[in-house]
């Protein structure tokens, strides 16, 4: 057999059947029984390594496989070492068995004899002890003549110690009664849990008036939650229970010098016995002091002597306190666990899926188009406002910028209404959404502009009483409108404002009020709309987000039409079903809905049967109009 050490290779040589020993390896080869010698050539030939761990390495890597288990409720422990030769564990942990059940025994062996030769060492010391103090108590009493202690130094030292305790019982009495003063004085508690002053007085004038104190104070606390400082109830209260805490300091006051009196009486009777036991011969304390220490040193040598007989009676029983519930044995192939490999990597798949899946509904579950739209509800959808950067609500674009997408899509949302199907024509429309941002007022606003630019009088009305958004996007601070008229400071016809747009007014919402929603349900806000309808031939309201408030739901009853915004950006599912939810709870007519924010436009768009395009053409001729086109050849330009 060739060993090799790094660079170095020994050789030894041995027999079958026997071992062999060395300083780094103890060795038995045994013969199998094909080894013939018809294959020893073959079986010589092979080159076989072994490697040879030191024992470190060893202890080290059983360590590292070694797993304890303790099963639950249980008080077994299950341990199991994973490793490529079954026989070397099985042999490991029998070893392992045995070396820790005698380690047990040893252990508790130990610390047995230890503790005997402890208490054999104390009982010497203390028989030493107590033989020298007998000695010096009969030397004692032969020197003083003395044969027993008079019973009157006993009746002193019990007498001493009863006054002992009274006066500190009155001292807890002061302490308590400056407590419960200091508390009543400082008044800092409004719920008034009082100090611990029932530690001496459980009946009484003091716990009757504490816990009367108590009841009032909790009294007041209810009163305040229903009433204010100025209610009659609340003063006569608040009166009941200054007098009761003023009676409460006279009583206090008076206690404590009575108290201060018996302590002085306690003194004094403290004194005279103090007096009487120093008139007793000296001999008797020193007898006392003597035979303390003979009590001491007898009961300690009492304790010994049967901690001692407990120690050997326990040493007989001790046993080990493991039992090995089943002996080690090879439980078969742990690695590779084909299964477990296996369904590692279809869980793995599963949830690769469904992380997809989670994936897919987080982030693309907004609705990004009108088809999209068109197949998760049967509402009508009439319009489409394109995406467009640095627009947003901060203006009249369809003033300031006429040719631009989004006034084109206005344009287009102001045909489809003028042809939407409704019983009448309609002239009150109110504009509603979900959620903020989602570009509600920058519809109100524009479509109110391209209703006017059509010549006819438009009055736009700022309803959204909790966050009015369009006079600040007009670039007005009004102190007057719709808060002040419902409030009866103004009419009707003093907060109707002009704007910049010809034929277009509006009536602000005015100074946010304490109230919004109450003020859209008063009376004078039928009167305003039903005004607002009378005077002008378009009627356009402005409401808060119907998800958050029922501002709008109210509103709807009065207006021919509602348009409800959707953004792109937070458009999803639930918006739809709360919308669809919303009609047919409140049995509402003439919803439509109006997509925002679409960042790719189709060349043409159909809004509830009704599709829209024009343009300008030389190559086919002029024309516009529902379901016509035109343009300049091929390469034309036609403007949606």
């Amino acid at each position: 057999m060739s060993l090799h050490n790094g660079d170095q290779i020994k050789t030894f040589k041995g027999q079958f059947e026997k071992e062999l020993v060395n300083l780094d390896f103890n060795i038995l080869v045994k013969r199998s029984s094909i080894f013939t010698r018809d294959v020893v050539g073959s079986i010589s030939s092979i080159n076989y390594q072994i490697q040879i761990h030191s024992i470190d390495w060893l202890i080290n890597n059983f360590r590292g496989q070694m797993v304890v288990d303790n099963p639950d409720y249980t008080n077994i422990l299950t341990v199991s070492i994973a490793d490529i030769i079954p026989e070397r564990v099985v042999l490991v942990l029998d070893t392992l068995n045995k070396v820790y059940t005698e380690n047990t025994v040893k252990s508790k062996l130990e610390l047995n004899e230890k503790t005997l030769a402890y208490i054999e060492k104390q009982l010497d010391e203390i028989t030493d002890n107590l033989k020298n103090i007998e000695d010096t108590m009969q030397n004692y009493k032969q020197r003083k003549n003395i044969l027993d202690l008079n019973w009157e130094r006993q009746d002193y030292f019990d007498k001493l110690s009863k006054l002992d305790n009274q006066k500190s019982n009155y001292k807890l009495e002061i302490e308590a009664l400056n407590d419960l003063e200091k508390y009543i004085i400082e008044d800092k508690d409004p719920q008034f849990l009082p100090p611990n002053v029932f530690i001496f007085e459980r009946e009484g004038f003091m716990k009757t008036a504490v816990n009367d104190l108590y009841l009032k104070q909790i009294e007041l606390n209810k009163s305040y939650n229903i009433a204010k400082d100025n209610y009659p109830g609340i003063t006569d209260l608040k009166q009941n229970i200054k007098k009761l805490k003023q009676d409460l300091l006279v009583y206090i006051t008076n206690t404590r010098k009575a108290i201060f009196k018996m302590i002085e009486n306690i003194d004094h009777e403290v004194s005279v016995y103090i007096s009487s036991i120093k008139v007793l011969p000296g001999k008797q304390r020193d007898i006392v002091n003597i035979q303390r220490k003979v009590n001491v040193s007898e009961d300690l040598y009492n304790f010994l002597l049967q901690k001692r007989a407990n120690t050997r009676i326990a040493r007989a029983s001790i046993i080990p306190t493991v039992k090995i519930v089943e002996q080690p044995r090879n439980i078969g192939v742990i690695r590779p666990d084909k299964n477990k490999i296996k369904n590692t990597f279809l869980s793995g798949g599963f949830l690769i899926a469904a992380f997809v899946i989670i994936l897919r509904a987080f982030f693309f579950s907004k609705i990004k188009t009108v088809n999209h739209l068109k197949e998760l509800t049967d509402l009508p959808v009439i319009g489409v406002l394109p995406f467009m950067k640095n627009v947003g609500d901060k203006g009249i674009v369809v003033e300031e910028q006429p040719n631009s997408k989004i006034s084109e899509a206005m344009r287009n949302l102001r045909t489809n209404l003028q042809y939407a199907n409704i019983d009448a024509q309609a002239r009150s429309f109110l504009v509603t959404y979900y959620s903020p941002g989602e570009g509600k007022t920058f519809t109100s606003i524009n479509l109110a502009t391209i209703l006017a630019k059509t010549g006819k009088r438009v009055v736009l009305l700022e309803l959204d009483l909790h966050k009015p958004r369009v006079s600040r996007v007009m670039g007005v601070q009004p102190k007057i409108g719709i808060s002040t008229l419902l409030a009866g400071q103004n009419s009707v016809e003093e907060i109707i404002e002009k704007t910049v747009v010809e034929n277009l007014f509006c009536i602000y919402a005015g100074p946010i009020p304490p109230n919004p929603s109450e003020l859209v349900l008063a009376e004078k806000m039928k009167e305003l709309i039903a005004y607002a309808k009378a005077n002008f031939d378009y009627v356009i309201i402005d409401t808060p987000p119907a998800g958050l408030l029922s501002d709008a739901i109210y509103l709807m009853q009065f207006v021919d039409a509602a348009l409800f915004v959707l953004n792109t950006k937070f458009a999803t599912k639930k918006v739809v079903s709360f919308i669809q939810n919303l009609v047919i709870n409140n049995n509402l007519k003439n919803m439509f809905l109006i997509l925002n924010g679409v960042k790719s436009m189709s060349g043409r768009y159909y809004y509830k049967g009704y599709g829209y395009t024009y343009g300008y053409g030389y190559g086919y001729g002029y024309g516009y109009g529902y379901g016509s086109k035109g343009g300049y050849g091929k390469s034309g330009y036609t403007k949606r």
